[in-house]
C-alpha cells in the first residue's frame, strides 16, 4: 500500500486525464511546494480559486504545470469541458506529508488531516484520489482511531462512503461488484466504525437512488435477491412497490421459485419468532403474487415492514423498507400503516442523531410521537421518540455551550415521560440516564463553587449510570471525576503558594466546556467503540436497547 504518484481523472464528458506528482527536493525547505503535470486534452479549461497556485502550460500538446505552494492546504484543480466541470483535489507538501505519516500510523497527523478538511469524512474523499482501495482503508481505520469525533464521523456515514464510492467517478469510486465490496469488507474490519453489511449497503443505495444504480454497478438483482437472508429481496420489491407501484413488485414476485403452497407458509409467516418474520413472510410474496392483489398488498407490506424490523441496520435500507410498506398496505391494514410510519419517523431521527443533525433528528422524533399520539391504541407509544428527543435536545443545547438549558431539557423529559405508563425495566433505565446525564451537565455548570461541588455530581452520575448497568458511562464519567479531584488538588496548591493580590484560581482547561461525552452509551443499531471524553452531540448520545420481546 503506497500513495499513488499518478492517477487518472475523468473529465465531465467522460475523456480521461493523467495526474502526476512530480516528487523532488522542491516539496521541502523555505519555498517548498509541490508540482503536478496534467496532461489535459487541448479544449479543456483548468482554473483554481487560490491565487497562490501557479498554472502553466507552453503549449496544447504539453502537461498543464500546477504549482500548489506550503500553506495552501487543500486546492481544487477544476476541468471545465462542454459537459460540465469536474475538480481535482490536490495538497500542498504540508498536507501531503501529513497524509503519509497517518497511514503510518501517526496519530497527530491524521488529526492534521482532520483538521484541515475539516471532517474525517471530507478527508476521505479528499485523499481518495491518491489511494488505492487498501490505502483508504487504512486512512479510514487511522483516521478512526485518532480522534473519537473522526470515529462519530465515519460510523454516522460509513454507509454513505459505500454510497459515494457506488456512485462516483473520481476518487473514492467503484466499478464493479468485486471492488464495491472489497470496499465494503475494508470497511467493516475498521473497529471504530460499527459494522459495515454489503447487502445493506446496496439497499441504502437502493434507497436513496434506485435499483438502475444497483444494476449498473454490475449486479444480478436475483442473485442478491437469494444472497445470505434473502432480505435484499425485500429491499427489491420495496423498491419497485415505492417507485413503479404495486403491479411492479407483483411481477417480480411472481417470476420467483417460491413454492405454492400459500396457507402453510402463511401459518408458518403468522407464527414466526420475531427474528425469523421477515424472512418467513418474503418466502410468502411469491404464492400471494398468483393470488389476488389485496392478498399480495397484505403480504407485501409485512414483508417489507418486519424486514425493516428485525433487520435495524443504520443503512437507510430500513427507512426503504418501510416506504415499501406504505406503498403496498391495503386500506383496511391500519396496524402496519400506523407501525411503518413510526418506525419510519424513529428512523430517521436516529440516522439524523447518529450525525448530529440535531435539528432534524428533533423533528423527526417529533413526528414519532405525534403519530403515536394519534393511534387509537397502544400498537406505538409516545415516550420511546420522547426519550430519544430529551437527549437530543439536551445534546444541541450542552453543543452549544448552554449547559443550563441543556439540564431544563432533561429536566422537563423527565417530567414529561413520567406520565407515561412506561414498562418498569425500561423506565427505571431512561430515568438513571437521563439523570445521570443531568448530573454530569450540573458538574460543569459547578465548577466556580465550593471545592467538592463538582465532585459530588460526577460521584452522582457515575451512581446512575451503575445502575442502569451503562458500564462505559460510569468508567468514562469515574475518569473524570478522579481528573476533577487531581484538579482541584493542584487548585489548592496553587492558592497556598500564590502571591497576595491573585484574580483567584486558574481557569480550567478549556475542554472541560465542552460538556459530557454520550459516545458510550449502548446504540439502538450497532456497537460504536468510545468516544473523545471532551464530546457533545456525538454519534450515540444514548437510547438504551431494546429487546425484540421488549414492549414498547
Amino acid at each position: 500500500m503506497a500513495q499513488r504518484f499518478r492517477w487518472t481523472h475523468t473529465l465531465a464528458d467522460g475523456r480521461d486525464v493523467t495526474v502526476s506528482r512530480v516528487a523532488g527536493a522542491h516539496e521541502s525547505g523555505d519555498d517548498a511546494r509541490r508540482r503536478y503535470d496534467c496532461r489535459l486534452p487541448a479544449d479543456v479549461t483548468a482554473s483554481t480559486p487560490d491565487d497562490r497556485v501557479r498554472l502553466t502550460r507552453e503549449g496544447d500538446a504539453d502537461p498543464l504545470t500546477v504549482v500548489v505552494p506550503d500553506g495552501a492546504g487543500v486546492v481544487r484543480l477544476r476541468l471545465a469541458t462542454e459537459a460540465g466541470r469536474s475538480a481535482i483535489p490536490l495538497f500542498d507538501p504540508t498536507l501531503g506529508a501529513a497524509l503519509t505519516d497517518a497511514l503510518r500510523d501517526d496519530d497527530d497527523a491524521a488529526r492534521s488531516l482532520v483538521a484541515a478538511c475539516v471532517t474525517a469524512v471530507a478527508a476521505v474523499h479528499a485523499c481518495a484520489h491518491a489511494l488505492d482501495t487498501e490505502g483508504i482503508i487504512a486512512l479510514v481505520d487511522v483516521l478512526a482511531d485518532a480522534s473519537g469525533t473522526a470515529s462519530d464521523d465515519l460510523h454516522a456515514r460509513r454507509y454513505a462512503l459505500c454510497r459515494a464510492a457506488a456512485r462516483g467517478t473520481n476518487g473514492l469510486a467503484v466499478a464493479d461488484p468485486e471492488s464495491f465490496e472489497a470496499l465494503v469488507d475494508g470497511l467493516d474490519s475498521v473497529a471504530g466504525i460499527g459494522d459495515v453489511d454489503a447487502l445493506d449497503a446496496l439497499g441504502n443505495l437502493v434507497a436513496v437512488h434506485d435499483l438502475e444504480a444497483v444494476r449498473t454497478l454490475g449486479y444480478d438483482l436475483v442473485r442478491l435477491a437469494h444472497r445470505d437472508d434473502g432480505r435484499f429481496r425485500a429491499y427489491w420489491l420495496a423498491a419497485l412497490a415505492r417507485d413503479r407501484g404495486i403491479d411492479a413488485a407483483r411481477e417480480v414476485a411472481g417470476a420467483g421459485g417460491d413454492g405454492d403452497d400459500y396457507a402453510r407458509l402463511k401459518d408458518r409467516a403468522l407464527d414466526a419468532d420475531y427474528h425469523e418474520r421477515g424472512a418467513a413472510w418474503r418466502a410468502l410474496c411469491g404464492p400471494a403474487s398468483r393470488r389476488s392483489r389485496e392478498t399480495f398488498r397484505y403480504v407485501l407490506a409485512n414483508a417489507c415492514y418486519w424486514t425493516g424490523e428485525t433487520s435495524r441496520t443504520d443503512a437507510r435500507a430500513d427507512e426503504l423498507c418501510y416506504d415499501g410498506a406504505l406503498a403496498a398496505v391495503p386500506d383496511d391494514l391500519d396496524w402496519i400503516r400506523v407501525r411503518a410510519r413510526y418506525e419510519r419517523a424513529r428512523a430517521v431521527g436516529h440516522r439524523h442523531r447518529s450525525a448530529t443533525n440535531h435539528a432534524l433528528a428533533i423533528a423527526a422524533f417529533e413526528r414519532a410521537r405525534e403519530i403515536a399520539a394519534s393511534c387509537p391504541d397502544d400498537d406505538v407509544t409516545p415516550w420511546d421518540p420522547l426519550y430519544s428527543r430529551t437527549v437530543v435536545a439536551s445534546n444541541a443545547r450542552s453543543a452549544a455551550g448552554d449547559h443550563a438549558a441543556a439540564v431544563e431539557v432533561l429536566e422537563n423529559g423527565l417530567d414529561a415521560l413520567a406520565a407515561y405508563d412506561v414498562p418498569e425495566a425500561r423506565a427505571d433505565e431512561i430515568r438513571h440516564h437521563l439523570r445521570g446525564q443531568r448530573h454530569e451537565r450540573l458538574a460543569l455548570l459547578a465548577r466556580r463553587e465550593d471545592d467538592g461541588a463538582v465532585e459530588t455530581h460526577l460521584d452522582a452520575a457515575v451512581e446512575h449510570y451503575e445502575a442502569a448497568d451503562l458500564d462505559r458511562s460510569r468508567e468514562r464519567v469515574a475518569a473524570k471525576r478522579d481528573d476533577a479531584a487531581n484538579e482541584d488538588t493542584a487548585d489548592r496548591e496553587r492558592r497556598t503558594t500564590r502571591a497576595p493580590g491573585g484574580v483567584g484560581p486558574a481557569p480550567r482547561p478549556p475542554s472541560d466546556d465542552t460538556g459530557p461525552s454520550l459516545a458510550d452509551i449502548p446504540d439502538l443499531h450497532d456497537f460504536l467503540t468510545a468516544s473523545d471524553p471532551n464530546a457533545v452531540g456525538s454519534a450515540d448520545p444514548g437510547v438504551v436497547e431494546r429487546g425484540p420481546g421488549d414492549p414498547y
